[in-house]
Order: structure tokens, then C-alpha cells, then sequence
């Protein structure tokens, strides 16, 4: 008999899934059986899109005009943003994203796959601002990573924020000025 494309595919999905029923009926671990890649695909993470991950933020400028006025906030279009994930392995660019602020500074990066099952992925991913346009007056302060938290999860898709990445305008001092309370979670 001749199977092809998706009847392959389906037929070797069986197989694998009946491998591994068996393999927790006998009280043995699945690892011992599949490899990384294997084990995933069986998850449903895989090539087909089964499940979704994005992050998503906003980059911002603070500007304090004198000391004791209010802090002024705006915007910042075309930064570059990386959301990187701590996993096994010495292979760090695989485990990031990357995107550049739309005009408003907002950014959404679609996680790849291959990090949809990483344990823990508020704990286990952040962001970074990494390059600033040319002509930004504002500044990145070190080498500051911001945390995620997980702002919905539906029908196999997860939404994490870092909500509002403040940067400090390069000429003023902030901390002079009236603050506002609600500030991005820095680490």
C-alpha cells in the first residue's frame, strides 16, 4: 500500500501518539523513547499552527520639561525590540524574536514555535529595547530587560504584555519631575 502526503504524516502521527500511550501504560518515560523534536511535535508544537504566542508593548520617551512639572510622555516609532527565552541549550538566537515599534510604539512579536512549550515563559523569556532610531533623543539606561506577564490565554492562543517600556529623554532628569505611578516591571 502507497500513502501519501498527509495520509503518511497522519499514520506516523498515530504511531507516535500509540509509542507513547504505551510507553506511560508501562510506567516508562516518553524521553527515553522520542527525541527533543519528536516529543514536541507529539505536544502539538510542531509545523502544523496548533497554538499561538505573541508579546506585545509599547516603547516610550519621559521628558521633564523643569524639576517639580509633570512628566511628559511620547511614543517611540522604529526601536528595535527583542523578546529572548532561556532554554536548554547554548543556542540563545534561536530562542529570540525581534520587531521594530509602528509609529505609535507599539510592538507585537509572534513567537516561533519551538518556544511555545517553554516552561514557565514569563519567568523563562524577556524584552530588551536594542536599537534606537538614529535621530532618538531619548536613551536606553544599561542593558535592561523588562518581564512579561500573561494577558490572555483562549483557543490555544497566549498573549503576554511587558506593558509600557519607559526610556529617559537624554537631556532631563525624570526623577525631578511628578511621576506617574504605573511603571513596567524592570529585571
Amino acid at each position: 500500500m502507497v500513502l501519501l502526503g498527509g495520509d503518511a504524516s497522519s499514520l506516523l502521527l498515530i504511531l507516535l501518539l500509540g509509542t507513547a500511550a504505551a510507553a506511560a501504560a508501562a510506567g516508562l518515560p516518553m524521553e527515553l523513547y522520542f527525541s527533543p523534536a519528536e516529543l514536541a511535535r507529539v505536544a502539538g508544537y510542531g509545523e502544523e499552527l496548533v497554538s499561538s504566542v505573541s508579546v506585545s508593548g509599547q516603547v516610550a520617551c519621559e521628558l521633564c520639561l523643569r524639576p517639580g512639572s509633570d512628566l511628559l510622555t511620547f511614543e517611540l516609532p522604529g526601536y528595535k525590540v527583542v523578546v529572548t527565552c532561556v532554554t536548554e541549550g547554548p543556542n540563545t538566537a534561536a530562542n529570540s524574536a525581534f520587531a521594530t515599534t509602528d509609529e505609535y510604539g507599539n510592538f507585537t512579536i509572534e513567537l516561533p514555535s519551538r518556544l511555545h512549550a517553554t516552561p514557565s515563559l514569563e519567568n523563562a523569556c524577556s524584552v530588551k529595547v536594542l536599537e534606537l532610531p538614529a535621530d532618538s533623543a531619548c536613551r536606553i539606561s544599561g542593558s535592561r530587560s523588562y518581564g512579561l506577564r500573561l494577558s490572555s490565554s483562549e483557543d490555544g492562543r497566549r498573549v503576554y504584555t511587558t506593558g509600557v517600556i519607559r526610556l529617559q529623554h537624554a537631556d532631563t532628569r525624570s526623577d525631578k519631575c511628578v511621576q506617574e505611578d504605573s511603571r513596567s516591571d524592570g529585571r
